[in-house]
């Protein structure tokens, strides 16, 4: 009886760390979100790079509520990516800010609105 009442304890003390956990990332995502400058908002370049923080089969309402995340349907799944931007140095350095809150981030390289190869859009980029 002792160890049930201990698991059932520790397993609702691990659940409200968690919810508390993911408010608070939710939190700093908004404040690194709607720090970014406006000129990395909207591109209309035809090659720009974009930070993916998500992808889901039924969409994340957390990230629907923040302005400025992009949400995309792509391959039956919901992806959500903020900033675009022209340069993939400067990509990098955003993400690096995005991956203190969302530790799977990475870029997306989009090309006339599709996504394309990171290597063929650093040689496009004449960075390679």
């Amino acid at each position: 009886m002792k160890n049930f009442l201990f698991l059932i304890v520790t397993l609702f003390f691990f659940i409200s760390t968690s919810r508390l956990s993911a408010q608070v990332n939710e939190n700093y995502l908004k404040v690194i979100v709607e720090s970014l400058n406006e000129q990395y908002l909207k591109s209309n370049s035809e090659l720009f790079f974009t930070i993916q923080i998500g992808a889901y089969k039924k969409g994340n309402k957390a990230f629907e509520a923040i302005d400025n995340i992009v949400k995309t349907k792509e391959n039956n799944l919901i992806k959500y990516r903020l900033g675009e931007f022209l340069t993939y140095e400067e990509a990098v350095e955003y993400k690096k800010i995005v991956l203190s809150v969302c530790n799977d981030a990475f870029i997306v390289p989009i090309k006339n609105g599709k996504r394309i190869y990171i290597t063929q859009a650093l040689k496009l980029a004449a960075i390679l």
